[in-house]
């Protein structure tokens, strides 16, 4: 006997919906959460309304290859689509994102030609791709001329001659040359000397620049309001230098330059607008003093995210100048910061009441104790990170994701998100590598 249609599982949850009936806004709000893929060779197929959405503009302002699946057939499949979709979407289009896979197989082929039509595109991200070199962000430059960030990140052959032709690019206002290995300190006089003001410079791997490129960019370059270093070729100078030419400075980063002392720690002194600070790596020759007081001498209270990693130098003491100083803090990092005990940990939670991360990665010292009542004082806790914390217990772990339901907690041995009050406490346990955590 044939099963009846109300008689199915999911007849009791079955809605007639007449697509002609509801708005072109909600259905494009539904399509806004689709794969592009999927709107691609999906919804046009499905009636003529869908096919007149499909490519709406508000769908393709943003063009992400980033995560598609790339197999042998896809891409032919994809070359063989992307021109009639470039027709259709290619003058809406502001952003366009490629990986590494797409990237190479557009600018190496013979339809290399469709990224010309991209001539509104403000945002171009070719990350990892290793067919952009000089000759192609020549062409990209001629065809696509709105360009305001360029992410060039992990691009292999982009070298100092790749480099003089960005620098005439005339409405850049961001740019990552992140990983670079082939850019220099004569790479980076091009950028400074571009007659337009860039706002965002990242470079973070790029082992080739030393204190004179820096210097001569954070000279010229003014209004940098992001600044990313990276590298044992920079000293003092190049932190002293930002410091002091970089008014607008909100964002810093510094990972690897082993070569600071106290010095570049007083020169950062005073630098309140800063809302981002990141020292990752920093070496033994800055001391637990200098960092006091670059909390100390004038509080940074518009700092909203800070990151000081692998420093042996940052004690309680150093935590709690954290605490008194930047008390608007939503992100911190304290990771490998092993003299860092329980006391300080207190402090910074009861104090810095904003925090919607908080990571304490390899802090072997700490017991756990003020996890009672982390609920209360951080009522927007997000995230918490506690990997190889040896002295906190699964039992602490358990007590936070019972009172606080909305919080992701991790550690080197179990990754606990959304804890399911109603399960066994065992039913959301998995095993996270090392991996994770670096």
């Amino acid at each position: 006997m044939e099963e009846s249609e109300s008689d199915s599982p999911s007849s009791e949850y079955a809605i007639d919906v007449n697509r002609k009936k509801l708005p072109d806004e909600i259905w494009l709000h539904i399509f806004s959460f689709l794969p592009q893929y999927t709107i691609l060779a999906v919804i046009p197929f499905v009636c003529r309304l869908f096919n007149s959405l499909a490519f709406d503009f508000s769908l393709w302002r943003k063009i992400n290859l980033k995560y598609l699946n790339y197999h042998p057939q896809f891409m032919i499949a994809f070359t063989e689509v992307l021109p009639f979709v470039i027709d259709r979407v290619s003058q809406n289009a502001r952003y366009l994102l490629f990986n590494e896979t797409t990237g190479n197989h557009v600018f190496s082929s013979n339809i290399r030609w469709m990224y010309y039509k991209f001539s509104n595109i403000v945002h171009l991200d070719v990350s990892e791709c290793c067919n952009i070199n000089a000759r192609t962000l020549n062409e990209i430059r001629h065809n696509c001329t709105k360009i305001e960030t360029l992410v060039l990140n992990g691009c292999s052959e982009v070298d100092d001659e790749a480099m003089k032709v960005v620098s005439k690019f005339v409405h850049l206002t961001k740019l990552d040359i992140s990983e670079c290995p082939r850019i220099t300190d004569r790479g980076v006089s091009f950028i400074a000397d571009m007659p337009c003001q860039i706002l965002h410079f990242l470079s973070y791997d790029v082992k080739w620049i030393s204190d004179g490129g820096i210097v001569n960019l954070v000279i010229k370059q003014s209004n940098i309001e992001t600044l990313v270093l990276h590298g044992r070729n920079l000293t003092d100078l190049t932190m002293i230098a930002a410091c002091q030419c970089l008014a607008n400075l909100k964002h810093f980063r510094i990972s690897f330059c082993t070569e600071l002392t106290d010095n570049s720690m007083y020169a950062l002194c005073g630098k309140t607008g800063l809302r981002c600070l990141y020292l990752r790596n920093i070496t033994n020759q800055v001391s637990t003093g200098a960092l006091n007081l670059l909390f100390r001498y004038k509080p940074l209270l518009s700092l909203t995210e800070l990151g000081i990693c692998h420093a042996d130098a940052v004690v309680d003491e150093t935590v709690n100048a954290i605490s008194s100083g930047s008390p608007n803090l939503k992100i911190i990092y304290l990771n490998w910061c092993t003299e860092v005990t329980d006391q300080s940990i207190f402090n910074l939670v009861t104090s810095c009441r904003q925090l919607e991360l908080l990571s304490v990665h390899g802090l072997a010292k700490l017991k756990g104790s003020w996890l009672v009542g982390i609920d209360h004082f951080l009522p927007k806790l997000k995230h918490l990170f506690i990997p190889f914390c040896g002295g906190i217990s699964n039992n602490k772990i358990k007590s936070v994701l019972l009172r606080n339901k909305h919080v992701e907690v991790y550690s080197n041995k179990i990754d606990y998100r959304v804890f399911p009050l109603r399960q066994q406490f065992s039913n959301d346990i998995k095993q996270v590598t090392l991996e994770d955590f670096l």
